[in-house]
């Protein structure tokens, strides 16, 4: 069943709120290495974890229009990057 645009949004929104909050805790605990984050696709139920390094994370989030998205998981976006862990998708404005 396909979901609405809006849900997708949600859906990617919380994804990327749960995320940030992951990235501040990993940098209280001065973590090294790969961090799991939560691929950020627009499926509400996804629990797929992807494992980055900080400076990973923080390429896909200083451009605040691109998600990470596990390769095959359902998104919206344009991919914009591909590795064997991950893919960083871009949105457009809207």
């Amino acid at each position: 069943m396909a979901i609405s645009d809006e849900r997708a949004l949600e859906n990617e929104r919380l994804f990327r709120e749960a995320n940030e909050q992951i990235d501040e805790r990993r940098k209280e605990l001065e973590l090294m290495g790969r961090t799991p984050y939560l691929c950020e696709c627009e499926d509400q139920g996804c629990t797929e974890l992807i494992r980055l390094t900080r400076d990973e994370y923080a390429g896909i989030r200083s451009k605040g229009r691109q998600f990470l998205i596990a390769p095959g998981h359902p998104t919206r976006g344009t991919p914009v990057e591909r590795s064997d862990r991950y893919v960083v998708v871009a949105k457009e404005e809207g």
